[in-house]
């Protein structure tokens, strides 16, 4: 049942002023949001912090910190405003947050035994150290624990409910600690852990039309407990896509049935990665179970893992020492193997090998082969493809591919091949110790009448009986294929239209008229462009700052004033400072004599113009600005960007200084976009000496026109994924490249492609 609202405490009005001293914003803004510390002053009195684009300023105020968005001059002030702003809540909501934040439950909250976390020592972010310090361990244990907080428990069952699952299965002893409530700001979601040897490896995150895996390698799988509870002999093992689909394979055939095995449940949350499956396998070593159930979707994708599990999954194998407490399983032979991928959306593909002797061997095996093909092959068309890419004396491999529809007959194929194996393994000579035949039957499919286990408890939740169930699961399929088909023809009318539309643009852009215009247009650019060059006044505006602040401790720590004048440099203006120290009051009082050129660049003032309306905010700042230059600012900050076909953007590398005489990363990046087509500027870079990080920054630009705009793009969008880099790009531009290019596919696909068709 879910947990009992807590009773309201006393809003205390000091509250508000022990949570902004006692919480460390910047420790709050990188374990609770993820934001990466990328700069940080001499023993952290001010830091950089930026995620997704986003920069802010944390520094100090008093006694406690302040932040700053410079995009946003709404967006600033203390701990309170930052949790107020991100986590959409009201200020007693805030207060809840917090007070659980230093371990201050609310009173009446539910106290449960959470599953082992790493102590927070593991994730503690080092702001006055560059993010890539942070290891991969101190990332997974920051992301699981910012996921299961620190006493992680079930308290809201509201989306198990929603997904036809009873009280009695969720209290089953096999999902006690299995599943768990995780709570981020407002929002409330069901996760369920996986697991490795090691603990807990990613959490997966599910609710009401939401579905998420933690940002990290795909190393553990959910298990459950034996359905008889812990430490008890497990007679089945059952294999399943989710978690959900597992508990409801339970409700549905497992609760109250007698003679039933005692289960241990199994899921993937999703496509099996080769990790998993060593983990099933570990797993099936250590239960020893009698007989192991693959209950995966009832689709291609389901009969594809089936396919690979018949061959990957062995019967209890036997560990043996070999050396320096390394351990070794005795496998069994594998004279055929097979796997079965995707290929493409609507077809599978499954490649067998064969391993022999000699050619004539190899001969027979793939006469065999051909005629169980012949006898599965569909009897309406020719619908299964086999090639035969290999035939040497030791090795045959064969590929076959069927329409999604037919991949139930390369799952009979891998069933023969199954059999024939388990037979050949039987008849081969082998010493007593050595692993044979798998018992029959040990590894055995169970599908579900619809879809999936899940979709099954639903329909027969709503009193429909099997045949209804299964006419259900046919109208969801034809369904499923209509939208399929809906979708196609829609993308095929917008890549029409989208055709159409620049056929368009071509007629207009040749036309006398509008070639003149834009002759014309780009004469007044550049007669702009020329005289902001040489400094006209007629064009240059000024703004001055007057900045009021108490004065630092020491000459190392830059001011309040120091601070502003690099964002409003970073953001284009031209800057000189004048300070004077009063040492009766202690105060610094800082004169900033802001310049700029409003026509210099074409939409060039949106971040100067945000960031000076941004500081004049600060209750430190006073703002001198005429009243139409500063009209004339904003309404040139707020014009959309003009729209050409030649696009810029910025890459930024962080890394450790390289060695004297060495290439960094910043190089490699550079070789790679030009390798991938783009024009690059000159590299710049700067290293900081407390620090030493070498901070670099390149240039580069594209044409929508050019002819490999998606090798362009698909380079870009590879450097963006690597550590350390960040791209600076218009959103609108990233979406017209993804547009008029394949998006997602990278840069070595791109060149798989083009190396010709697969065979």
């Amino acid at each position: 049942m879910p947990a009992a609202s807590p009773t309201p405490r006393e809003n205390n009005p000091q509250e508000l002023d022990r949570f902004k001293q006692s919480i460390d914003l910047v420790d709050y803004a990188t374990r609770r949001h993820g934001y990466d510390v990328k700069k940080a002053g001499p023993r952290g009195h001010w830091h950089q912090l930026e995620k997704d684009g986003e920069m802010l300023i944390v520094s100090r105020k008093g006694d406690h910190q302040v932040y700053l968005n410079p995009g946003d001059d709404r967006d600033a002030g203390s701990i309170i405003d930052f949790v107020k702003t991100r986590e959409n809540q009201t200020l007693g909501q805030v207060r809840q947050t917090l007070r659980q934040y230093l371990g201050e439950p609310e009173q009446g909250m539910q106290a449960a035994t959470s599953p082992p976390l790493p102590p927070s020592t593991a994730y503690a972010p080092r702001p006055s150290e560059p993010a890539e310090v942070e290891t991969e361990a101190e990332r997974r244990a920051r992301l699981v624990a910012a996921v299961m907080g620190t006493h992680a428990a079930l308290t809201d069952r509201s989306y198990l409910h929603h997904r036809h699952l009873s009280d009695e299965t969720i209290d089953s002893p096999a999902f006690q600690g299995r599943v768990f409530t995780s709570q981020q700001g407002n929002f409330r979601n069901t996760a369920f852990p996986l697991y490795n040897e090691h603990g807990i490896a990613t959490v997966e995150q599910r609710n009401d039309d939401y579905k998420h895996l933690l940002q990290l390698p795909k190393t553990g799988v959910w298990v459950s407990h034996p359905t008889e509870g812990k430490d008890t002999p497990v007679q089945r093992l059952v294999v399943s896509e989710s978690p959900v689909d597992a508990m409801s394979y339970h409700q549905l055939h497992h609760r109250g049935a007698e003679g039933q095995p005692n289960t241990l449940y199994v899921a993937t949350s999703g496509t099996v990665t080769e990790r998993q499956v060593e983990l099933i396998q570990k797993l099936i070593d250590k239960q020893e179970p009698q007989e192991v159930v693959l209950a995966n979707d009832n689709d291609a994708a389901g009969r594809r893992f089936n396919i690979n599990y018949l061959n990957e999954l062995q019967a209890p194998r036997r560990a043996r020492e070999v050396a320096d407490g390394q351990v070794a399983y005795d496998e069994a032979p594998r004279p055929v193997e097979w796997h079965a991928t995707a290929a493409g959306k609507y077809h599978t593909a499954l490649r067998v090998e064969f391993h022999h002797a000699t050619r004539a061997e190899g001969t027979e095996h793939l006469t065999q082969l051909i005629a169980q093909v012949q006898q599965l092959r569909p009897s309406a068309d020719e619908a299964m493809a086999l090639e035969v890419q290999r035939a040497t004396r030791q090795q045959t491999v064969v590929r076959l591919v069927v329409p999604n529809a037919d991949s139930q007959a390369l799952e009979e194929l891998a069933r023969t091949l199954h059999a024939q194996r388990e037979t050949q393994r039987g008849q081969l000579e082998r010493q007593p110790h050595e692993p044979g035949r798998q018992p029959e039957n040990f590894i055995r499919t169970e599908y579900a009448i619809s879809k999936d286990f899940n979709r099954d408890l639903e329909l027969l939740s709503q009193g429909l009986n099997r045949e209804q169930v299964a006419q259900q699961a046919r109208a969801d399929e034809l369904a499923k294929e209509q939208q399929r088909q809906e979708r196609a023809r829609q993308e095929q009318e917008q890549r029409q239209q989208a055709q159409q539309r620049e056929a368009g643009r071509e007629q207009e852009a040749s036309s006398p008229e509008v070639q003149r215009r834009e002759a014309e247009q780009q004469r007044q650019v550049a007669t702009m462009a020329v005289a902001a060059a040489g400094g006209d006044p007629a064009l240059q505006r000024a703004v001055q700052l007057t900045v009021t602040e108490p004065t630092p401790a020491d000459e190392a720590t830059p001011s309040q004033a120091q601070q502003m004048r690099e964002l409003l440099r970073k953001a284009g203006a031209q800057v000189e400072l004048r300070a004077e120290a009063d040492p009766t009051s202690g105060q610094l009082r800082s004169e900033l004599d802001v310049r700029y050129q409003p026509h210099a660049t074409p939409g060039g003032l949106r971040q100067l113009s945000q960031t000076l309306d941004a500081l004049d905010k600060s209750p430190l700042v006073t703002l001198r600005e005429d009243a139409a230059e500063q009209a004339e600012r904003r309404q040139l900050a707020a014009l959309p960007p003009e729209q050409s076909v030649s696009k810029t953007a910025i890459v930024r590398i962080d890394e450790p200084e390289p060695r004297a005489g060495a290439s960094g990363r910043a190089e490699a990046v550079a070789e790679q976009l030009r390798e991938g087509g783009l024009n690059t500027g000159s590299l710049r870079s700067a290293t900081d000496p407390a620090t030493h990080q070498r901070h670099s920054e390149i240039e580069v630009s594209y044409r929508l026109d050019q002819p490999n705009l998606a090798r362009a793009s698909a380079a870009l969008d590879d450097v963006a994924r690597q550590p350390g880099v960040q791209l600076h790009e218009h959103s609108g531009d990233r979406a017209e490249r993804h547009r008029l290019a394949p998006s997602g596919i990278g840069a070595n696909a791109l060149t798989e492609r083009a190396a010709g068709p697969e065979r």
